[in-house]
């Protein structure tokens, strides 16, 4: 078989060639012999269509010059015979420019300031009580924090009443106003003081507060609410309730 002389190197010119042709081409540049380029398609079958696959790539990057440092070159060859791991092949560069990508890089990062956590008011009523709890930001109790129907000096079936309630919101807030001016950072305070409202339960305490708020007690503290939750759980299913109390 007579070996075709092959002048050109751009890959255009080296795919129009015929199957002979190209043979000797990818001989040329794996620098082996007839006998060696046999062996090597036997051994693997899809390096033509790797040194095609190549080729093709090169003349959709446009008159590229073919050269040995293409993905099927030595590479291949000491791939086959137990040599160095192949590596990947070439990234093109990316030769587009994306304005938006541009914009964000160039643009200033601001420093955004996530707004502190509030405190926390819990307010548990039953029909036979009041309770007010207040917390720092993290749950621990603030200092002298919580109040009851029955701390403010309320006995027996008084401390159900609305008065009872509203006596607890009342010095509640007297000692919310406290942290207010000089909160303890000490124990896990931060400033501004900020109050997050929580109900649980029904009864007369729970309404006995909320009008608390709206009274001239509450106006150096209601701008600082900003959260109102109602906590109180809700039945479904379950077991059956126990009998209701008669008195």
């Amino acid at each position: 078989m007579e070996k075709v002389p092959v002048q050109s190197e751009n890959a255009t010119d080296l795919l129009s060639h015929g199957p002979k042709t190209r043979f000797y081409i990818y001989q040329r540049f794996l620098n082996l012999s007839s006998t060696e380029m046999v062996s090597l398609a036997q051994l693997r079958p899809s390096v033509l269509n790797a040194a095609r696959h190549s080729l093709h790539n090169a003349r959709l990057h446009g008159n590229a010059i073919f050269s040995r440092s293409s993905s099927f070159g030595t590479t291949l060859a000491d791939d086959m015979w137990g040599g160095e791991e192949p590596t990947a092949p070439p990234v093109g560069p990316t030769t587009y420019y994306n304005p938006i990508t541009a914009m964000r890089e160039n643009q200033p990062k601001k420093d955004v300031l996530e707004p502190p956590k509030p405190y926390h008011l819990h307010v548990y009523t039953t029909h036979n009580n009041c309770r007010i709890v207040f917390t720092y930001p993290s749950g621990k109790l603030v200092k002298n924090g919580w109040w009851t129907s029955g701390s403010c000096g309320f006995k027996g079936a008084n401390k159900s009443t609305y008065e009872a309630g509203y006596q607890c919101a009342v010095r509640a807030f007297k000692r919310i106003e406290e942290e207010i001016t000089t909160p303890n950072f000490k124990d896990g305070g931060v400033s501004p003081v900020t109050l997050a409202l929580k109900f649980k339960g029904f009864g007369w305490g729970r309404e006995a507060v909320q009008k608390a708020f709206m009274t001239s007690e509450g106006d150096n503290i209601r701008s600082s609410v900003v959260v109102v939750e109602d906590r109180t759980p809700i039945k479904i299913g379950g077991t059956r309730a126990k009998k209701a109390r008669r008195l």
